[in-house]
């Protein structure tokens, strides 16, 4: 204890020596809370789902005559058609269940209030593909969307459910407005939930089956060349990536010949053959899907890197602060020598 009552004494005594330490240090530390925070979020955490690493995100590289609709869900060898989607539901035979998922942009209006916000047109076993469980009321659920236009429910997102509604629970059954249709208000997603998408913070959760209801104009339902959803899927408990994507491609490719390759037109015989030879692509899901991911990633490692190094040089020249005040005292230890103290009490008054 006396060692420590001197060297607040001491501190106390060299201000500056004591102001450069500190500072040098809460800058270090804090540019690499910051920026680890960051990178921890966009790199290395999970999905708050049930059993994320049984997650898989599937893509179809190669050829896609027709439409391509992309977001920040990722580029468009993650987009499939809504067909195919349902094609993809119908390949049980590796997975637990296919889902979809689609960003949108919402005008949201409530009790005579409006505001600009995201929502995500999901399909129905999206949330019970997830594991997840309501914080009130309902999620969405398979029965929200066997037919287009149908079902006009929506689930809130709990920040906006919060934020918006001050968590009153009398919300649930009650209308908003969604891009101008009237919603009814089945339930509260789960509060660390917010999406599959990194960088998204959706407010509304829709049945993906009001897409025209959503965007007007849209009608590519039927469309095999209109290629917009996101597609994800859970692996069956003790089948790997690499099994499911074998078996997957197996039916895969009887879809793409035998349905899809006569629908095309106006490809040359080099594309059509390209076209014929795509295999889906099976990736880990855990961290959902994102495009922010891949064009962040190296710049996060490189920055990351960087305020390490200044973190390092913080401490270097605390170290160097550190001995010349050491140096200055080096009669004051003599002098203690002198009179008894031993080396492990000045070694001890020198790190206090």
């Amino acid at each position: 204890m006396l060692n420590f009552k001197l060297a607040f004494r001491t501190l106390f005594r060299a201000k500056f020596v004591t102001a450069v330490a500190i500072i040098s240090l809460a800058l270090g530390i804090g540019a690499n809370a910051a920026i680890f925070s960051i990178f921890n979020q966009m790199l290395l955490s999970a999905l708050p789902v049930q059993k994320p690493k049984e997650l898989v995100n599937i893509s179809a590289p190669g050829p896609k005559p027709g439409s391509q609709s992309c977001n920040q869900a990722g580029d468009c060898e993650w987009v499939f058609s809504y067909a195919m989607f349902r094609d993809l539901e119908k390949m049980q035979t590796v997975f637990n269940g296919v889902a979809a998922h689609r960003l949108f942009g919402a005008n949201l209006a409530f009790g005579g209030q409006t505001m600009t916000g995201e929502g995500v047109l999901v399909s129905g076993n999206y949330f019970p593909l997830l594991g997840l469980q309501p914080a009130l009321g309902r999620l969405l659920s398979s029965n929200d969307d066997q037919k287009v236009g149908e079902s006009p429910v929506v689930v809130l997102s709990y920040p906006y459910w919060t934020t918006r509604f001050g968590q009153r629970a009398d919300v649930i059954n009650q209308q908003m407005i969604v891009n101008g249709q009237s919603l009814t208000i089945v339930g509260v997603a789960p509060a660390k939930f917010e999406g599959t998408t990194l960088g998204s913070t959706p407010e509304v959760f829709v049945p993906i089956t009001l897409r025209g209801l959503m965007e007007p104009g849209f009608e590519g339902w039927a469309n095999r060349r209109s290629y917009w959803a996101y597609v994800f899927a859970r692996l069956k408990p003790g089948v790997s990536i690499e099994q499911a994507g074998t078996g997957l491609n197996v039916l895969y490719r009887g879809v793409v010949n035998d349905v899809e390759a006569p629908l095309q037109r106006g490809m040359s015989e080099q594309t059509m053959t390209r076209f014929r030879a795509r295999q889906l692509r099976l990736e880990p899901g855990f961290q959902g899907q994102s495009s922010v991911r891949a064009e962040a990633g190296s710049p996060l490692k490189m920055l990351l890197g960087v305020t390490g190094l200044v973190l390092i040089i913080a401490c270097a020249n605390i170290a160097n602060l550190l001995l010349a005040r050491a140096a200055k005292r080096s009669g004051e230890m003599a002098i203690r020598l002198s009179i008894g103290a031993n080396r492990a009490q000045l070694i001890r008054q020198l790190l206090t």
